[in-house]
């Protein structure tokens, strides 16, 4: 039996013996945690095909055709199912639901959501209406998926940490500034890149126009003066390739069994045949393949960008296996994509 005990400053408490939960703020805490409550996958199981879970922030989702008739009000029905379960198992072992803190949302296009007759949801006594934007894990989703609120929020954080830093500038020596600035600004612009893949020009220039505030505030740039020197003097990628290079971690990762099991399993390398050909072994991904003449969300989706950025890759930066090297490497082939 697990015991806990308290500290406060010099004062220590008696040990006391925890008969239940996870002790909070301990070094077993998360992996504790996921035992404790690993019967939710099998409960969610019976019902919905997927969950995601990170600590303890549970997200329910199913994918449902709106041009079939009753296929909305099925899912609807397959999901209240899986709630109800979940309460009853959630108060069995002891844990509570937080009603008031779950959220709905409905991701389509605009096209889609318009043929959904789906306003809400109840989760024990409350009812919970669909929102057209929502917070993920720090990042913000919005139900027709452009990240339009999420960039726009990013910015407007961004831009807020850089005039306060601006103020001091001239109190701050390069290297402060650039740890400062990388501490509050671009850690936070890089948050989540992977989900801006495939979004038009207009939506990237907003994120890429904090990176040039931040690069002119670096180095003490005039407001309007070229760009671009700029970000080569600090080896500093712009956005696209910067997104890039997030994706491209995340397949090299999967490749090699880095990666959670959900990302190692939209990715599989490409097979050239029973002959022993020397492209068998180049590495390449099996691209999904298209149909549409149209760009849809899908298209902006891991398991499509996977295989179009990895394999225009140079061979000889896909066969590497370490993973030092291959950021150093892959940075570098990004850096002269962009400035050469």
């Amino acid at each position: 039996m697990a015991c806990q005990r308290v500290t406060v400053n010099d004062g220590l408490s008696s040990a006391f013996p925890l008969r239940q939960g996870v002790p909070q703020g301990s070094c077993l805490g998360p992996l504790l945690f996921t035992v404790y409550t690993s019967k939710l996958f099998d409960i969610v199981s019976k019902h919905l095909p997927n969950v995601h879970c990170y600590a303890d922030d549970t997200q329910l989702y199913l994918a449902f055709s709106p041009d079939v008739q009753g296929e909305d009000e099925t899912a609807l029905n397959a999901m209240c199912d899986c709630i109800h379960d979940l309460r009853n198992w959630l108060i069995e072992d002891r844990l509570m639901l937080n009603d008031d803190k779950t959220e709905l949302v409905l991701i389509g296009t605009r096209q889609q959501l318009q043929k959904v007759n789906l306003n809400d949801i109840t989760v024990g006594d409350t009812v919970v209406e669909a929102k057209s934007v929502v917070q993920n894990l720090g990042s913000w989703f919005d139900c027709n998926l452009d990240m339009s609120s999420h960039i726009s929020k990013q910015c407007a954080s961004a831009f807020y940490h850089l005039h306060n830093i601006c103020r001091i500038r001239r109190f701050l020596s390069t290297d402060t500034t650039k740890a400062l600035v990388h501490a509050f600004v671009t850690s936070r612009v890089d948050y989540c890149y992977s989900l801006l893949y495939g979004l038009p020009a207009s939506h990237l220039n907003k994120v890429q126009r904090v990176l040039n505030a931040a690069a002119r505030l670096v180095c003490r740039a005039p407001r309007y003066c070229r760009i671009t020197p700029l970000l080569y003097e600090l080896h500093w990628l712009p956005v696209r390739q910067r997104i890039s290079f997030k994706i491209l971690l995340f397949v090299f990762k999967a490749i090699h069994g880095f990666a959670p099991t959900y990302l190692r399993e939209l990715v599989s390398i490409k097979r050239s045949g029973n002959y022993n050909l020397r492209s068998s072994s180049d590495g390449l991904l099996l691209a999904m393949p298209t149909y549409r003449s149209r760009v849809t969300l899908g298209d902006r989706s891991f398991q499509v960008a996977a295989p179009a950025l990895w394999n225009v890759l140079p061979r000889e930066i896909r066969s590497i296996t370490d993973l030092g090297i291959f950021k150093r490497h892959l940075k570098t082939y990004l850096f002269r994509e962009a400035f050469y």
